[in-house]
């Protein structure tokens, strides 16, 4: 049963590894478009829809990047719907199409957003259901924002609902 656990934990390592080095890869040939990149939000209907694009960034890699959508309550959670793997887009996240724009299904909760971050990530970028920070600590620990081309943030007054 130890050599199982063991076999298990290094094979997570290890996967781990891989998806943090395609994400740095893929970062990094993009570093100066995502520089650049500005992640606009064009339209938020309540118990609808999310609704914005992605200029700056070639469009040779719309299909390498995805957006992924965090509301902030007492943390950032994902938003609206929790990730699990295979998931379709349109839930969690969203593909960028061949125009740079993106769409995301949304839902009202009961609990006020302060805010709404919408994140451009690596696809092999792993979602998180929860953060209790989008900012790394110390520039390298945690947080979303470390693997984020860009990003932008809708401030909520208390009483935005999404």
């Amino acid at each position: 049963m130890k050599t199982i656990l063991t076999v298990l934990a290094f094979l997570t390592l290890n996967y781990s590894a891989q998806a943090k080095s395609e994400i740095a890869g893929m970062l990094h040939e993009y570093e100066n478009e995502c520089k650049s990149t500005e992640v606009v939000v064009d339209e938020i209907v309540k118990n609808s829809h999310i609704k914005g694009h992605v200029k700056g960034l070639p469009t040779e890699a719309y299909d390498k990047f995805k957006v992924v959508f965090y509301v902030k309550t007492n943390r950032w959670y994902v938003h609206p719907y929790m990730y699990y793997e295979g998931q379709a887009p349109g839930y969690s996240y969203s593909n960028i199409d061949s125009q740079g724009n993106f769409e995301v299904k949304t839902i009202s909760r009961n609990v006020p957003s302060k805010e709404l971050a919408v994140v451009v990530v690596p696809k092999c970028y792993k979602i998180k259901p929860q953060k209790f920070w989008l900012k790394p600590i110390f520039g390298i620990f945690g947080g979303v924002l470390k693997n984020q081309c860009n990003h932008t943030i809708v401030k909520g007054n208390g009483d935005f609902f999404l």
